[in-house]
């Protein structure tokens, strides 16, 4: 396929399997290491400045060597000059940050560091992604243990020590909310923090966003809000991932109660935070029936990402989906996909997605239910020649290029 470079990681060492999540500094992309067949801590990265398939490009660090219970993260949050492992689970959930000064060696041990949230308080575990505003990086709250969501945010000032505990603070927002629960990541825009809705217990997915006012103190009720989009939408519920442009959040679409969906949330931060008018809602399973079960969403030049992971049981998927901001969201020629196991069979179950230098860089998680990939992609966001299908008002289908 035009435009799309498969690397199998897997190639170099077979436990390369099992990321969740991407970050890149400019010069780096580096991968989360989750579940590789077992909680694992391979920090992956790639050096942008040689080819996707050069061996020699590739590195791993192995944070098990810091601490062996540093094990098990769902993505990474980049400050500016840190990169951040989102702790969440290696058997036990557990709240192991690590951390990576990125001016030092990737291989020397005292370039990393870790600082157990449990420290702060004994619900500061589980998280799922988070953000980072500027000054402080947040970690979105998610589990205590397989069976027990929580609302716990905790949130680092960067402008202290890592290791000092006055330094990490929380928030619990069920203490707004009972059912504010199960998040899945976190975005950040001038003025708020938005916590992205996924699942609040067993099949009881959510649509209740939470907003951080930044200008406020952070452990004051008041600074909190609270919007069960469901209210206006009652399908808006089950998003993993989130990403903001232009005055807007788009909120990406994972699951509900009966199946996996296609239903992309789209805020207008401009607008009354509890105002109906502010939410919109597009199903792009109207495009194609495939386009559902992403997990992550990724905002470049005027694109929207939505990175493919899954279908439902067994229907692990690799159909990429994006709109073109400049049109109207509603509008379904604004929207189109490609489908990347087309490139590579094993090119779908990806979690998270980053772009750099022009590329969007997908981590490879697993093609089937305990199935690892190590199957990383790159997409060219600049290739004129890969085809986008997509269709018009009539239901016919089209082919889009990048603009």
């Amino acid at each position: 396929m035009h435009g799309v470079e498969c690397f199998d990681l897997s190639g170099l060492d077979p436990h390369n399997r099992g990321f969740s999540g991407a970050a890149s500094d400019g010069r780096w992309v580096y991968y989360a290491p989750l579940n590789n067949g077992d909680f694992h801590g391979r920090v992956l990265r790639h050096d942008l400045t040689q080819g996707f398939d050069a061996p020699s490009a590739w590195s791993h660090f192995d944070v098990a060597q810091i601490d062996p219970a540093c094990r098990g993260f769902v993505d990474l949050i980049f400050d500016g000059r840190f990169l951040y492992l989102v702790p969440f689970c290696r058997g036990q959930h557990h709240g192991r940050v690590v951390r990576f000064d990125t001016q030092a060696e990737f291989l020397q041990k005292d370039s990393w560091s870790v600082f157990d949230t449990q420290a702060v308080h004994a619900h500061s575990r589980g998280f799922v992604s988070g953000c980072f505003d500027g000054r402080h990086v947040y970690f979105a709250p998610y589990q205590l243990d397989h069976s027990q969501h929580h609302g716990q945010v905790t949130r680092y000032d960067t402008a202290q020590p890592f290791d000092d505990t006055s330094a990490w603070d929380v928030f619990d927002l069920a203490s707004l909310d009972p059912d504010c629960l199960g998040y899945h990541s976190a975005v950040a825009d001038v003025n708020h923090v938005y916590l992205v809705p996924y699942l609040r217990g067993q099949r009881q997915y959510s649509g209740r966003v939470a907003r951080l006012d930044r200008q406020a103190q952070f452990r004051q009720t008041n600074a909190w809000q609270c919007v069960d989009v469901t209210e206006f939408h009652p399908g808006a519920q089950g998003y993993v991932g989130a990403a903001q442009h232009q005055g807007m959040v788009y909120f990406a679409p994972y699951a509900d109660a009966q199946d996996r969906h296609g239903r992309v949330l789209r805020l207008d931060t401009r607008a009354e935070f509890a105002d109906p008018q502010a939410w919109q809602v597009f199903d792009c399973a109207s495009v194609h029936p495939g386009s559902r079960g992403f997990f992550g969403a990724v905002c470049e030049g005027h694109h929207l990402y939505l990175i493919p992971h899954c279908r439902g049981v067994g229907q692990y998927h690799g159909q990429i989906t994006r709109c073109d901001l400049r049109g109207d969201f509603h509008d379904p020629a604004s929207w189109s996909y490609a489908d990347l196991t087309q490139a590579h069979p094993q090119a779908r179950g990806f979690i998270g997605a980053v772009p750099a230098h022009g590329h969007l860089y997908l981590a490879p998680f697993e093609t089937d239910a305990g199935c690892h990939s190590g199957v990383a992609l790159r997409l060219n966001l600049g290739h004129a020649a890969m085809p986008w299908q997509g269709a018009d008002p009539s239901g016919s289908k089209r082919s889009s290029y990048f603009l």
